[in-house]
């Protein structure tokens, strides 16, 4: 793998950044890589000077109020204890939306002025300098198309946040943004900023336009551009796929949590887990342990003398709540 302590994917929300994330963090573990992904939304994220929902509320309460420069000075203050705590370890980082993200989703809305947000990332870049860091960078000409595909893949939720950041911030205000159109307008001008963030940046880079969705040849690229080999997941039967499906529940903290796992296609596919995209593909890892895609999640269905078959899902916290789990199979 190329020389480096620290890779960074970054693009618009929806571009397929934890996709690709997920996949380098396999090809480099198949060559024995130490290697670690810190997702967006964990909890205790390295990078964020937030580390729940508690300490992102007074963070944002206080971009609100207009003190970004104060927040601006903390988050630097913090990406210099990231740059100094992976310098000294033996393990490689990679980071998604943190760059390019992070930050600079809440400095874009509140219409901080472009030079400030600017500045604020060549100090990051700078800062970081010494990790050697890659940046792998996903864009779309098709902004509209873009935005289309990630509220049919995540629901009404991620639409209805990514149409107020659009029109309901400062910057949507000042400019007089409404409707789908204006949300189009928003993102296709934030994109601007990060071309330019990307211009600038003098750190090994690869930028690859995803608008086709043609994942195959991107993933291919991001290996070539990291110096990494494609691994292939298992490819496991329908016949053994199937044993896995149905409907499981969840007994904790007073209530009852039920999804549901069914086949589509050669893939298992998660319905109804809370934090969970819709419809959300299992990707095997062997016969009975699957990565959720996109997600830092694994599931390991497990039999027990009664042969109750039982779902238990690990993996980190997010901010917006709990994940790991023991789900159990109904009968019949």
């Amino acid at each position: 793998m190329r020389e480096t302590k620290l890779i960074l994917v970054e693009g618009l929300p929806g571009s397929g950044k934890s996709t690709l994330a997920q996949y380098l963090v396999e090809c480099a573990r198949a060559e024995s890589i130490d290697i670690r992904w810190c997702y967006e939304e964990e909890v205790d994220h390295p990078v964020f000077i937030f580390h729940d929902l508690d300490s992102l509320r007074s963070t944002v309460d206080a971009l609100n109020q207009g003190d970004h420069a104060t927040v601006i000075v903390a988050a630097l203050e913090q990406w210099g204890r990231f740059a100094a705590a992976v310098a000294s370890a033996n393990t490689t980082l990679l980071i998604d939306s943190c760059l390019f993200g992070y930050l600079t989703w809440s400095l874009f809305p509140l219409d901080v002025p472009l030079g400030e947000i600017e500045s604020y990332v060549a100090e990051v870049a700078r800062i970081i300098a010494p990790l050697q860091p890659c940046l792998v960078y996903l864009y779309q000409e098709d902004v509209a198309a873009s935005l289309r595909r990630i509220c049919a893949r995540r629901g009404d939720a991620t639409e209805r946040w990514l149409m107020e950041q659009s029109t309901q911030s400062p910057y949507g205000r000042s400019h007089q943004l409404s409707g789908i159109d204006g949300m189009v307008a928003y993102w296709s001008a934030y994109r601007r900023l990060t071309d330019s963030l990307y211009d600038r940046l003098d750190h090994p880079k690869v930028a690859i336009e995803t608008t086709a969705g043609e994942w195959h040849a991107y993933q291919q690229e991001a290996l070539a551009f990291l110096g990494l080999t494609p691994t292939d997941r298992p490819c496991l039967s329908s016949e053994l796929l199937s044993r896995f499906t149905g409907v499981y529940d969840s007994v904790g903290d007073g209530e009852t949590q039920t999804i549901t796992i069914s086949l589509m296609d050669t893939n298992l596919i998660v319905q109804g887990m809370p934090q969970i995209w819709r419809d959300t593909p299992l990707r095997p890892i062997d016969d009975h342990r699957f990565a959720i895609e996109s997600l830092p999640f694994e599931v390991r269905f497990e039999r027990d003398g009664d042969e109750r078959v039982h779902l238990l899902v690990s993996g980190p916290n997010l901010i917006d709540g709990a994940i790991p789990r023991l789900y159990t199979r109904r009968l019949g």
